[in-house]
């Protein structure tokens, strides 16, 4: 097909033998399996349809309890923090790292939990994650924030997405990958992966910037980061590639209902098949509990994780906001 072509970053090294490069179909990315795109109809539907479980999600009082982050001065061994939804802080190998930052709202979707810290303690970061360019995982307001705390912060982005970043910070730094790319520099290795999603900003933008997962090492540990994704069969990679993951922080939230979200967004069930097949040792749920996106209510993503990790015996921690889970 004359339209197809395929892209990475030259400059960076490709760690499965024989890739190529992102696919891209009329200017457009495209995912390694078969995906279900919905169109205007499918969103309507969706929004018309009755929710079985209105009145539980109406009637609900529940928010993700809180700790505190007063500084992140103190935490100067390997750590995670929840900031909520796929927010993170890590301390990992003596950097400061972090993915998908929100601090506050998002564009007609207020934030429901509180933000556990002031955003302006997150200084001098060395590394910030972006898995994909939609508003919940990209906030503009809150990427500029760290990009001016951190005169020497480093972006790690998918291919397209670099040019947003240097449109909103121009003097930061920006790499860009491809699926399966890696950056290795000061002692972490940091590598795109692929997930099952989709990019889009705006009305014509759609899949003209990537979105991927991350897997991030030091010398002793390997943390995978699922990004947004559907299952599918980029998770039995990991093992194969990497070895079995320390940690896998895996997306459990907006998964009902399952017709119209399974595509982009897996079920706490699947979260845990995630796990199981790429033999993380511990689990760590996002991805749930901060924005109002789908049907269930908010309670429903961590209770049904916990019933059913419980039940296979797989070991997970569900932090709580703010709190410092040392790895």
């Amino acid at each position: 097909m004359s339209n197809v072509t395929y892209r990475k970053n030259e400059d960076l090294k490709v760690i499965k033998e024989g890739w190529r490069g992102n696919r891209v179909e009329k200017g457009r990315f495209i995912n390694l399996e078969a995906h279900v795109k919905h169109g205007v109809g499918s969103v309507l539907k969706w929004r018309l349809s009755r929710n079985p479980q209105w009145k539980e999600k109406k009637e609900e009082r529940w928010d993700p309890e809180i700790v505190p982050l007063e500084s992140i001065d103190s935490i100067y061994r390997n750590a995670l923090v929840w900031l909520g939804h796929n927010s993170f802080y890590m301390y990992l190998g003596g950097k400061r790292i972090m993915f998908d930052p929100v601090f506050g709202n998002i564009p007609f979707v207020k934030r429901r939990s509180k933000m556990p810290a002031n955003p302006d303690i997150f200084q001098n970061i060395d590394y910030l994650l972006l898995s994909h360019d939609h508003y919940d995982h990209m906030d503009k307001k809150s990427v500029k924030k760290v990009c001016q705390n951190s005169p020497e912060l480093t972006v790690i982005c998918g291919l397209g997405v670099g040019e947003l970043i240097k449109q909103w910070s121009p003097k930061t730094r920006v790499i860009e990958c491809g699926w399966y790319q890696q950056v290795e520099e000061q002692g972490l290795k940091i590598t795109f992966m692929p997930c099952q999603h989709w990019g889009k900003r705006s009305a014509s933008d759609g899949g003209t910037r990537l979105w991927g997962a991350f897997m991030v090492q030091d010398s002793d540990l390997s943390i995978y980061y699922s990004g947004d994704t559907g299952y599918g069969k980029h998770f039995a990679e990991i093992k194969h590639l990497f070895g079995e993951p320390h940690y896998a922080m895996l997306g459990i939230g907006a998964y009902k209902p399952r017709w119209f979200m399974q595509p982009n967004h897996i079920s706490p069930y699947e979260a845990l098949d995630a796990s199981a097949e790429m033999g993380a040792q511990m689990t760590i749920p996002m991805h749930y509990g901060t924005f109002d996106l789908s049907d269930e209510p908010f309670s429903d993503p961590p209770t049904v994780f916990a019933k059913e990790a419980e039940e296979r015996d797989i070991r997970i921690n569900i932090p709580k906001l703010g709190e410092v889970v040392y790895l």
